[in-house]
């Protein structure tokens, strides 16, 4: 595998760190001749473009998508913003609303990685976005999983997906929780970690000249200021509006991979 999300292909998400072809190559120096290599990137799923690059780039690739309720990815994904430094809102329902005034250009916030973040309730309309895949690669070129089955039988999800690639089976994995969810202790402390303003930046490293004392500071005040711990629940009238927002793209989905997903908008 290559470093997770390295965005390559998808030239319409307007990332500022996608590498060039060079880079993104230097990432799988070590297969060595390996069977298969994987590109773990999130917002090709989202992307207009990238299945139809990756496509063109390796004609007999072999795409896996895992999905979750839409409802939950995007309460997920506002935490995941905050914690990146991405999104300056921290009351979810008001960023969630800012939707169609940021499409337009307003109220962006300062972002990290990409020129324009996706809008929330869009990134997740999953409908048309893994009905491309199947378009450009064609379904027995598809796997999808539900986050739901990798949860209650992780072994039998993971054997079944490296049968569907091609590889063995059959040895040990270990599986434990990673990237659990963060909470951010103190938020413009965060802030000023992850977007320092430039007066701020050129004051601390005249102060503290040495490159690695900088980023050891840094990197513990980060830490400190971050604890696990578990989401605040959605309001529940909020939670209502999404699930009739949802509701037709959901049951879309369901009948084009065969699955019942009615428990996602009961």
């Amino acid at each position: 595998m290559g470093k997770k999300e390295l965005h390559y292909f998808g030239k319409d998400l307007m990332s500022k760190t996608r590498p060039s072809e060079q880079e993104y190559l230097e990432y799988f120096q070590g297969a060595n001749g390996a069977k298969i290599v994987g590109d773990a990137s999130v917002w090709y799923l989202f992307s207009e473009t990238a299945a139809k690059e990756i496509k063109e780039f390796a004609p007999g690739a072999r795409i896996l998508i895992m999905l979750r309720n839409p409802l939950i990815v995007i309460h997920s994904l506002h935490s995941q913003h905050l914690y990146d430094g991405n999104e300056d809102v921290l009351d979810f329902e008001t960023a969630l609303g800012l939707d169609e005034e940021r499409k337009k250009g307003n109220h962006l916030p300062d972002s990290v990685g990409y020129t324009r973040l996706p809008p929330y309730k869009d990134s997740v309309l999953f409908s048309a976005q893994v009905k491309r895949y199947v378009d450009v690669f064609g379904k027995e070129n598809v796997r999808i999983i539900l986050y739901e089955d990798f949860i209650t039988n992780t072994e039998k999800v993971v054997s079944e997906t490296l049968e569907f690639l091609g590889v063995k089976t059959k040895f040990q994995i270990d599986y434990h929780v990673i990237n659990a969810n963060k909470r951010i202790k103190w938020f413009y402390l965060h802030r000023v970690i992850k977007r320092p303003p430039l007066k701020l930046k050129k004051m601390v490293r005249v102060m503290l000249p040495f490159r690695s004392v900088r980023h050891f500071i840094m990197f513990n005040l980060l830490k400190w200021n971050i604890k696990k711990g578990k989401r605040d629940e959605m309001d529940p009238e909020l939670n209502r509006k999404l699930k009739t927002f949802f509701r037709q793209d959901i049951d879309s989905l369901g009948k084009m991979i065969g699955k019942d997903l009615s428990g996602w908008v009961e």
